[in-house]
């Protein structure tokens, strides 16, 4: 049996830079609803993350939108996974979470709320820890 072969993993800064692509698309791609409109946007501006991403460099390999798109799901499941943890251990944000969270907690607004509660101003307590 021949398949596809498995790409080769993201590194650090590959996946810091499909965050910041991601930035400027935040609002459609947070939009949680199972609209069609909605749907054919998302994809659209995958595609246009896409063609971003694979121009950023010649000695990356090339990605699909799926598999950036996959990967976009994965950081932000595991940085709500590593927030938790942080409120559970009671430790200091900036110091134990990974980069692509703390990322993750600057472009996407209500990320922070994750793992922190609001404070007295309706703000979460986690931005105010930078």
């Amino acid at each position: 049996m021949v398949g596809k072969a498995r790409s080769s993993n993201f590194t650090v800064f590959e996946k810091l830079d499909l965050l910041e692509l991601v930035k400027p698309y935040i609002g459609v791609l947070e939009e949680h609803t199972n609209k069609h409109s909605v749907i054919i946007e998302k994809n659209n501006c995958w595609e246009i993350i896409a063609e971003k991403y694979n121009a950023m460099g010649a000695g990356r390999p090339s990605r699909t939108a799926q598999g950036l798109r996959t990967l976009y799901k994965r950081l932000k499941e595991y940085g709500k996974q590593e927030l938790i943890q942080c409120k559970a251990a009671q430790v200091g944000y900036q110091n134990t979470v990974s980069e692509a969270t703390k990322k993750l907690v600057e472009i996407i607004p209500q990320f922070g709320s994750v793992g922190y509660g609001r404070d007295l101003n309706g703000t979460s307590s986690l931005l105010h820890r930078r």
